[in-house]
């Protein structure tokens, strides 16, 4: 058939089904097909991450079979049917204590008008060590229907007689321009450099090159065996060139943030140690004092048990605070006492008699469902 006379499907015509090792691709593709006239069915195949994909005819086979059967019992195994396209928007919820069901937080994020799509499911800790890779976190996510309602950053919730404080944010978040519905990829609101822009530094040197021209002798092809003597002075004058040259100018955002006080910078995570309902082991006050403190102590286990014991409660904390401070200064400064603390409490449980496993790795990002 010729290209021109076959018309390619679109993303949007595919479904997604999770691969079950006692399945075979036949089996997906007949349990599809009494769904529908088995001439529906364009593509079938298995795909990454343990998934089946198969292509239909059109979009509003995906749409039927999406709203009307989102599973199906195949061999006595149920099976869940998802897009392979998915138009929902995803929200993470930050600081959600585990005892809390899943239904509170359902109804909470319903009550803010969003409709779900998809059940709330639990995000991994992202703990690199595959014995420890079960382990999840106090963050969640639930796939929402597109809308125009805004997204409170936070919102608290009452379970057990006791007051809870979430935070909430959609995944699409630029990291250049912090606006949502695109990726940093993407961004359009950064203007690139164009590389053929001279400095005037580099104008000055090819000024001064005109008007001195060099007066060594240069190689040429004729005499290939020439070979250009080693010239120390110009040397000398390369190295006090580089002595002399002055330091690189900090930005004005910078120099502001270096003069702000550490408390203020912190400002939005007092509410978080104070009033969230989490237990963590200092108050914004010891907090403050800890980051002012931490970057410059060579002796980071002495420096945090003047405050607490507890290592893993603190790293605990710094992951936290991390995506709630906006200044680029202190995020800086909660990477540098995060890597600083791991280390040091690394060597020291190396020294004990009785160790124990490795704290796991705040930064990486959470294993996440594809949908």
């Amino acid at each position: 058939m010729a290209e021109t006379a076959f018309q390619f499907p679109a993303k949007d015509q595919a479904i997604v089904m999770n691969a079950v090792s006692e399945l075979k691709l036949t089996d997906y593709v007949i349990a599809i097909g009494n769904l529908m006239t088995p001439k529906d069915i364009l593509f079938a195949s298995r795909m990454s991450n343990d998934r089946v994909c198969i292509y239909l005819s059109n979009k509003a086979l995906v749409d039927q079979i999406v709203s009307e059967q989102p599973a199906l019992i195949i061999n006595g195994i149920e099976i869940k049917i998802r897009r392979l396209l998915n138009p929902a928007k995803r929200i993470i919820l930050s600081n959600v204590c585990p005892t809390i069901p899943h239904s509170i937080v359902e109804n909470q994020v319903k009550m803010l008008g969003f409709t779900a799509v998809s059940p709330m499911t639990f995000l991994r800790a992202g703990i690199q060590n595959s014995a420890f890779s079960h382990v999840l976190s106090f963050r969640r996510q639930i796939y929402v229907q597109p809308s125009s309602i805004s997204l409170p950053s936070s919102v608290v919730l009452k379970y057990d007689d006791t007051n809870y404080r979430l935070f909430l944010s959609f995944d699409d978040v630029c990291f250049k321009c912090k606006a949502a519905g695109h990726y940093a990829v993407d961004c359009p609101n950064v203007i690139e450099k164009s590389t053929s822009i001279v400095s005037p530094s580099e104008n000055a040197k090819q000024s001064v090159d005109q008007v001195y021209p060099s007066n060594k002798r240069q190689t040429t092809n004729d005499d290939p065996d020439e070979v250009t003597p080693l010239d120390l002075t110009q040397m000398f004058r390369d190295k006090d060139a580089r002595e002399k040259r002055k330091p690189k100018k900090m930005k004005i955002s910078d120099s502001l943030e270096s003069l702000t006080p550490t408390s203020e910078l912190l400002t939005p995570v007092r509410q978080l140690i104070d009033n969230s309902g989490v237990q963590y082991p200092v108050d914004f006050n010891q907090f403050v004092e800890f980051m002012d403190k931490v970057i410059g102590d060579s002796n980071v286990m002495d420096l945090i048990n003047k405050y607490t014991t507890d290592v893993q409660g603190m790293l605990n904390l710094l992951y936290d605070v991390y995506p709630l401070v906006e200044h680029k200064s202190i995020k800086n400064k909660c990477l540098k006492a995060q890597r600083k603390l791991k280390k040091a409490y690394a060597n020291f449980v190396d020294q004990t008699a009785d160790p124990v496993p490795p704290t796991e790795s705040f930064l990486i990002s959470p294993l996440q469902d594809e949908y």
